[in-house]
């Protein structure tokens, strides 16, 4: 993994396990955040994290699988800032085809197509700002997002900087191959977004410094 001194906020390090972690500016982090986690798994270690360790006022994970979000609440055990929606993140609100992973053990499920298999399920899709007017949110201090290849087609669609996320990390898959991944990249950085830390998997952690500084 590779870390990048953030000025001012010491060096990012390591939130959550080993296979469900992501790397934050940790000094940067300030209480009462509100955190949305798309794509949680089987692993809410980095979510209740947010809580624990960083006193967020709400952490708030989407995933489509129903058996990941039952296990995400039963893993939470009641904890009242942290909530779970069997929901796929896309770019509108309505159902979405979602194709089934190939991989023997995974229940995970991908709206880009990356699985090698001809299995697919529709789900129920739900955009960002259409989850933050349900919730009552005015804002996203931090956002993580894992949506099995659907990134490319949904991170070009969203506003980052009006939603208000200061930190945003985002695990990029091959579906967009090393062009697509230097091109969302580049966009992520003509917003505001500068890349502070890389973790395997390619799990990239972005800081917007101007709205940490606000």
């Amino acid at each position: 993994m590779t870390r990048i001194p953030v000025t001012g906020w010491g060096e990012p390090a390591d939130v959550g396990t080993e296979y469900g972690g992501w790397m934050l500016p940790v000094a940067a982090m300030r209480p009462g955040w509100c955190c949305y986690c798309v794509g949680v798994g089987a692993d809410v270690s980095f979510d209740l994290e947010l809580i624990r360790r960083f006193d967020a006022a709400a952490v708030r994970a989407f995933e489509p699988v129903h058996a990941y979000v039952d296990q995400a609440l039963e893993t939470a055990a009641g904890e009242p800032r942290f909530s779970a929606d069997a929901v796929a993140i896309a770019p509108f609100d309505g159902p979405v085809r979602m194709q089934a992973s190939h991989h023997p053990g995974s229940a995970s499920v991908s709206l880009a197509g990356i699985y090698e298999t001809t299995d697919y399920t529709e789900m129920p899709g739900r955009s960002i700002p259409s989850l933050m007017s349900e919730y009552g949110d005015d804002r996203i201090d931090l956002l993580k997002l894992d949506v099995e290849g659907g990134e490319y087609e949904l991170v070009p669609q969203l506003d980052l900087v009006g939603l208000g996320v200061k930190v945003f990390a985002i695990q990029l898959h091959r579906n967009g191959g090393v062009r697509g991944a230097r091109e969302l990249i580049a966009w992520l950085g003509d917003k505001g977004y500068e890349p502070i830390a890389q973790r395997y998997i390619i799990k990239i952690t972005f800081v917007n410094r101007a709205l940490l500084a606000g």
